[in-house]
C-alpha cells in the first residue's frame, strides 16, 4: 500500500544522518516544508506492519499524519546509511520520547518538560525492490493525546509562502506584529485556519529584518 504526495513532480533531497536532536529535526521541518507539499492523509488508518513506501521522507511523512490525527508530536529518532550513502535504516518516534532536565534558571518554578519518556515509534527499511516496508511498530502512548491541540505542535506548524510574503509587506509598512499575525487570522477565517502561531510569526519578521 503507497502513500502519494499530492505533488509528484517535485524532486526533492533531504540530508537525515544523525538526526538525533530537535534542532537538527526543526531544521528538516523546514526544509521539507518549503519543497514539497503534504501528503494526502489517510482516514483514520493506523500504521500497520508491513506497509510500503516509496522512501523514507514518505514514511515519515505518513506518521507525521498519522500523529496530527491522533494528536501527538513526531520526530525523527535516527537513520542509518549503507556503504553506498544511501539511507536503509529509520526509525520515526513520538516527540515526547526521551528525557531531558529541566533548563529554568529558577528552581521553584522549571519549565515544563514535554518529554516523558514515551516509546511509541516506527520504525522501517530499504528492502530488496527499492522500496521502504514498515518492520517495527509501537502504537502505545504513556501520556494523553491532543487532535485539538496537534496543530500546534512545532513538527506541524508552518507558514505558506503567500502568508510570508503578506507578513513581509505588513512589516515593511510598520505594522506591529500582533496586528501582522491578526490580519493573517481574519484573512483566512479564523484561528482554526491558520497554520502557525504568533511566535512562529515574529521569529520569522526576525530573520528577514
Amino acid at each position: 500500500m503507497l502513500y502519494k504526495f499530492l505533488n509528484t513532480n517535485v524532486n526533492y533531497f533531504v540530508e537525515m544522518e544523525n538526526l538525533e536532536n530537535e534542532h537538527a529535526f526543526e531544521e528538516l521541518q523546514e526544509t521539507r516544508a518549503n519543497n514539497v507539499d503534504e501528503i494526502v492523509e489517510p482516514n483514520k488508518c493506523e500504521p500497520a506492519l508491513g506497509m510500503l513506501f516509496d522512501n523514507h521522507e514518505e514514511m515519515f511523512a505518513f506518521y507525521k499524519a498519522y500523529g496530527k490525527q491522533d494528536g501527538f508530536p513526531v520526530k525523527v529518532r535516527s537513520t542509518k546509511k549503507g556503504t553506498d550513502g544511501i539511507v536503509k535504516y529509520a526509525t520515526f518516534a513520538c516527540g515526547r520520547s526521551g528525557k531531558s532536565e529541566s533548563k529554568s534558571a529558577n528552581a521553584l518554578k522549571p519549565k515544563p518538560n514535554v518529554k516523558n519518556g514515551c516509546d511509541a515509534k516506527i520504525g522501517g527499511c530499504l528492502n530488496e525492490d527499492g522500496k521502504w516496508v514498515l518492520r517495527t511498530l509501537n502504537l502505545q502512548h504513556n501520556h494523553g493525546l491532543s487532535p485539538d491541540k496537534a496543530r500546534y505542535f512545532p513538527c506541524n506548524r508552518r507558514i505558506s509562502a503567500s502568508a510570508k510574503k503578506r507578513i513581509e509587506m505588513n512589516d515593511c509598512a510598520g505594522i506591529r506584529i500582533t496586528q501582522n499575525f491578526n490580519s493573517i487570522v481574519v484573512g483566512v477565517g479564523g484561528y482554526k485556519n491558520v497554520s502557525f502561531l504568533e511566535k512562529d510569526c515574529r521569529n520569522f519578521v526576525d530573520k528577514t529584518r
